[in-house]
């Protein structure tokens, strides 16, 4: 089979692209051909479709001589026609979409129809039923990026897209997690048009070990939403009896939380210890004693999650989305309400019964290496969603 995989980024930008080029590896070491649709940009992997990429949006700044270029996210002409010539040269059997919001626009399923072609999307987040990507557990939306003009934008792009109903022609969705497919039903998404597949993980690159550093890790994109300050207020509040903690990652909120850990007096208890490459990350969460996800927003489904269950490590979470499905609590790690600090500070405190901590990381361990997680079954769920679609 020849499938097109479309996505916004073409280089280890995050996490949906870490899926696509796992998905794209697993695809054709399974004797398929992969092809690419995408924008143009010098940290792209080599690619033979690179002459029929678009040119790079950068959307990290709005004003008013802009707006003109940035009419392409409510729908991309060029995209359109450089798919159309695509599709016409390689003449792929299947389309897989994944993230197409902004810089490609929802043109490209236009297209894809038109060629006659089944087309599938990878939800990634939650786009598709929030204009601003998230959903908080308080069910508030934030300023993007702190732009009214911005924020604007997204909302009219999202009204726009609802409106003419494109999304409603991809013949099938796959949803990472329960709680996405739910949110996508909810929503007015046909039930009977999204299936559920979970990621993957391979479990022969983790290693496990006990924890061989007295500390309590967290890590991701330094941001609000990720509620990096509500862990710093938990381990304040536990005063002397407080564990350390490390945070790895950089962004926004980086001086603000520096700020906090000097006003709280735990410089000798917490440390911000900035972006870390693959490796050190996984270093850090193999020497950890657990692993905490204080997010405010709900999750897809909790990549990073699974992974520290691997490495068996028990997982603090707030109830947020699919991580609801990934953590059970008391069983492989302890769940909490999102921005609830009482609460997070007492499932610290009950780690720290050397018994809790040792059954839960069996747990963990047990966890991840449930069969639905592997690269085999996910191989198998995706061909037999490709199969169902095409004609």
């Amino acid at each position: 089979m020849k499938i097109l995989q479309i996505n916004k980024f073409l280089y280890p930008k995050g996490g949906a692209e870490t899926y696509l080029f796992s998905l794209s590896k697993l695809l054709t070491d399974a004797g398929h051909e992969v092809i690419y649709f995408s924008q143009k940009n010098s940290k792209n992997i080599p690619c033979d479709q690179e002459k029929y990429f678009i040119s790079d949006l950068e959307l990290g700044g709005f004003s008013f001589s802009s707006l003109f270029r940035l009419g392409r996210i409510f729908w991309s002409f060029k995209a359109a026609k450089n798919l159309k010539k695509l599709i016409a040269d390689e003449k792929p059997d299947l389309v897989h979409l994944h993230n197409i919001y902004h810089q490609l626009s929802p043109s490209l399923i236009a297209v894809a129809k038109s060629a006659g072609l089944p087309v599938v999307m990878t939800v990634h987040d939650f786009k598709l039923v929030s204009y601003d990507y998230t959903l908080r557990a308080d069910g508030r939306h934030g300023q993007h990026k702190g732009s009214l003009i911005a924020d604007l934008i997204l909302r009219l792009e999202f009204a726009f897209h609802k409106a003419i109903k494109i999304y409603d022609r991809i013949d099938l969705f796959i949803a990472p997690s329960q709680f996405v497919k739910n949110k996508l039903v909810e929503h007015g998404y046909a039930e009977d048009k999204i299936i559920v597949i979970p990621h993957f993980i391979e479990m022969n690159n983790f290693s496990v070990q006990s924890a061989s550093g007295d500390y309590i890790l967290s890590f991701g994109r330094l941001d609000e939403t990720k509620g990096f300050e509500d862990l710093i207020r938990a381990v304040a509040s536990l005063k002397e009896g407080a564990p350390k903690i490390k945070i790895a990652g950089s962004g926004p909120e980086e001086a603000k939380l520096n700020v906090l850990i000097q006003e709280f007096g735990l410089t000798e208890k917490a440390e911000l210890l900035g972006k870390k490459d693959k490796p050190e990350l996984a270093r850090l969460i193999a020497e950890a004693k657990f692993v905490c996800f204080p997010t405010r927003v709900h999750e897809t489904f909790g990549l990073a999650a699974l992974e520290s269950l691997a490495y068996g490590k028990p997982v603090v979470a707030s109830r947020a989305g699919a991580l609801t499905e990934l953590i059970r609590d008391e069983e492989n790690g302890i769940l909490f309400d999102a921005g609830n600090i009482d609460q997070l500070a007492s499932a610290i405190t009950k780690l720290n019964d050397p018994k809790l901590l040792a059954k839960l990381s069996q747990g963990a361990l047990n966890s991840a290496t449930n069969q639905k997680y592997s690269s085999g079954q996910h191989l198998k769920s995706i061909l037999e969603a490709y199969l169902s679609i095409k004609k």
